[in-house]
């Protein structure tokens, strides 16, 4: 027999959802709420000293909620886990998760800013699952059940045009990439078959790639490789780096670009910098890197930077994945001698992990951002600066 509980939301935390207590002092963590809400709540996960709640109903609804804009959320779609919260209010939770991942994770008391996506700006690579029809939908919250789509209000138009249609025969997973600025459009079926009828000149298959532009510069990304959520997105990201370097008054000398996908701080920055070496581990990002920098005379390196033989550097920019640096990548980049560190974290718990690392080796950390480049969702990108 299960039973419900009533719970008093206290804040937002890492991952997206809520935390409160139970009667006897255990965490739980709620999804779909808002702090201070007071909700029922029955619990889905038991550990000795937490748990996890599944939603049933709010009692005391934030003045911060919404109906989620998005149909398809009452459906149970599961790619945008922060509709219910109005926009504003989820850029300030932002701030106050990094904010608390920095002071308990590195003990370090910083004071983060925020900056935002302009309002048009729209994914431009979705992951999507077909049905047994062939009709594209997303996965369920925590589940593998396909909820079916005819549109994504965060995604391009270019990329609305495909989820419309069925583009595998029957069941499968599909990538489908648009350059925003360009009007390419590349499909990869992971696993199924494409449908017929789909347009001509459409770019399909894992090595396949589309043209983006960034800035001044076009970018060469294949189906394959990992690219920023659209041009908006990385146009944002490189300008935070820029200013971070310019706060530091960094000009010339060597940079290691490391995790550096596909070229886009070493193209970026190829003016600013003397000499570049771009060290990535995916083959796919390594091949479209020789292509976007090969007016750069830069030095390209397929390696893991956790075993990768540091070189000596004088600036570092690292935009791992999201499990972050880790004891072995930081350890790397220490090594390089370099002064002065631009880590990007998407994982605030990962980023305030890595700062620490940094810190004890004895970086100064200085100026910190959040980066509200993934709207409707907890997801968040923290640049910040380290200096000998």
């Amino acid at each position: 027999m299960t039973s419900t509980h009533s719970v008093r939301i206290e804040k937002l935390v890492a991952g997206g959802d809520g935390l409160a207590r139970m009667d006897d002092g255990r965490v739980v963590f709620v999804p779909n709420v808002l702090e201070g809400e007071l909700v029922e709540i029955e619990l889905s996960e038991k550990k000795t000293d937490f748990g996890r709640g599944q939603l049933l109903s709010v009692t005391e609804p934030s003045k911060n909620r919404r109906t989620p804009p998005c149909e398809h959320v009452a459906h149970g779609c599961g790619g945008c886990d922060w509709q219910h919260i109005e926009r504003r209010i989820q850029g300030q939770a932002k701030l106050a998760i990094v904010a608390e991942a920095y002071a308990r994770t590195a003990r370090l008391d910083v004071d983060p800013q925020l900056r935002r996506l302009t309002e048009d700006a729209r994914r431009t690579t979705v992951r999507m699952v077909s049905d047994s029809s062939g009709n594209l939908g997303f996965r369920a919250h925590d589940s593998h059940d396909i909820v079916p789509v005819s549109s994504c209000m965060v995604a391009h138009p270019l990329l609305n045009d495909f989820i419309s249609r069925p583009v595998l025969e029957g069941a499968g997973e599909v990538t489908i990439r648009v350059g925003a600025r360009t009007g390419d459009v590349g499909v990869w079926a992971h696993e199924g078959k494409l449908a017929n009828g789909l347009p001509a000149g459409l770019k399909t298959g894992e090595r396949a790639t589309i043209t983006e532009k960034v800035g001044e510069h076009l970018f060469k990304v294949s189906m394959g490789s990992f690219f920023q959520s659209s041009p908006e997105a990385a146009e944002l990201i490189v300008d935070s780096v820029s200013r971070r370097l310019d706060n530091l008054g960094i000009e010339g000398g060597m940079l290691l670009d490391a995790y550096g996908g596909v070229g886009l701080f070493s193209l970026a920055f190829s003016d600013r910098f003397d000499e570049l070496l771009l060290v990535e581990s995916s083959e796919s990002a390594c091949r479209d890197a020789v292509r976007n920098l090969a007016e750069c005379a830069a030095v390209i390196e397929q390696a893991n930077v956790d075993t990768w033989e540091a070189a000596e550097v004088d600036v570092v920019i690292a935009d791992p994945a999201r499990q972050g640096l880790g004891k072995h990548g930081s350890q790397a980049i220490i090594e390089t001698g370099a002064q002065t560190i631009i880590l990007v974290s998407c994982d605030p718990v990962a980023g305030a992990r890595d700062a620490r690392l940094l810190t004890d080796a004895g970086y100064k950390i200085g100026e910190v951002e959040v980066l509200d480049i993934f709207p409707e969702t907890h997801h968040v990108e923290v640049v910040a600066a380290f200096s000998l």
